[in-house]
């Protein structure tokens, strides 16, 4: 991409400014009156879209349970998403699956993307990679990522091309009860690996289609785990807003200000690769309410489609009865975690009982 070109927003009706470095992602959120604001009420700032749910890999943990017949989104669709898109501010997209890089017309995306002057970056599963599409991202992309899993060498095949095409690359590491140890393992001997890399982000392994079983739990490994993100310095490290609740452990050593709990329904919202519209993209498969935006606008539904209105509700929690659980009324780190996910029971507190 050219050189750093920073975009100033200012959300009169949330109160709030924002500014998004084009070139690295660089983003800043900051409320006036000193007051962090809770939401932008006029649209995302992030919409993650699924541009297909193509995908041959048929891992047993994916919440999309894509498949190689899987659907793929028409360019037609997808530019009514970016004129929506462009109407309500949002800065950047995050395409997915499914493996986005495998839509046939997946180098069109990009540039129309562009067209909006929106960002897009995407992760890929590393299959479908062409050297048209390396040169695609390189010119038109803010970053790419790969989901880290065996077998090994194809994720780091990928990383030593895009190194090679000077393309910022983030691995995507799914936490969970079997993951975690080879999460330790890339931590502690992984220097080689990290070193060639932009970012290690980490995410909390969702039970949609997969055994609830798997989910993360309180413990001397996940302390482990912790402490060595603590220490490590060869890359930055990152986590998705699921991981919230498990970061309370670290809310000493963290800087507040680069954390925040969710933002689904907040500041980023999902588009399914059939044009539905969800605060986030893990009540794709476990709710009827997502919104079509060829009969809805994307303004309409942030502002009032019924699962976007609940889960601002839940995470503002103006009343006991829209705390998650209990213990949430006298947690100290509530204020940093806001209760954690509000949809799946993959928090850290999970097994103590819920508020009535």
């Amino acid at each position: 991409m050219s050189k750093s070109k920073w975009v100033t927003r200012f959300y009169k009706e949330s109160n709030y400014m924002a500014h998004f470095n084009q070139a690295n992602g660089m983003f800043m959120r900051y409320g006036q009156d000193n007051i962090d604001p809770f939401c932008n009420m006029a649209g995302p700032e992030l919409l993650d879209i699924a541009i297909t749910n193509f995908c041959e890999k048929n891992c047993s943990f994916c919440y999309r349970q894509s498949h190689n017949q899987g659907k793929f989104m028409s360019l037609d669709d997808y530019r009514l998403v970016m004129e929506q898109a462009s109407q309500v501010g949002v800065l950047q997209v995050a395409l997915g699956g499914g493996n986005p890089n495998q839509h046939p017309d997946f180098i069109e995306i990009l540039k129309m993307t562009r067209e909006f002057d929106i960002i897009p970056s995407y992760t890929t599963n590393g299959q479908g990679l062409t050297d048209k599409i390396y040169q695609a991202t390189k010119k038109l992309c803010g970053a790419m990522a790969v989901s880290w899993y065996e077998p090994y060498d194809t994720p780091l095949a990928l990383i030593e091309r895009a190194n090679g095409y000077k393309i910022p690359t983030n691995i995507h590491f799914l936490l969970s009860k079997t993951s975690l140890p080879l999460a330790i393992e890339l931590l502690e001997k992984g220097t080689d690996t990290l070193s060639k890399i932009n970012a290690l982000i980490f995410l909390n392994y969702k039970p949609i289609h997969s055994p609830e079983s798997l989910c993360l739990s309180e413990g001397e490994e996940i302390s482990r785990f912790l402490d060595l993100v603590k220490n490590a310095k060869v890359c930055q490290i990152g986590f998705d807003s699921c991981m919230i609740s498990y970061l309370t452990k670290l809310s000493n050593d963290l800087a507040h200000e680069s954390v925040d709990f969710c933002e689904a329904g907040r500041f980023s919202g999902y588009v399914s690769e059939e044009l539905n519209f969800y605060p986030c993209s893990f009540l794709n498969d476990i709710s009827q309410n997502g919104i079509n935006l060829k009969t809805t606008s994307l303004t309409e539904a942030w502002r009032n489609g019924e699962e976007f209105v609940k889960i601002r509700e839940k995470l503002n929690a103006p009343g006991i009865q829209n705390y998650p659980i209990s213990a949430c009324l006298t947690c100290q780190s509530y204020s940093f975690c806001h209760g954690g996910c509000q949809i799946l029971n993959i928090n850290r507190c999970r097994a103590l009982p819920a508020a009535s």
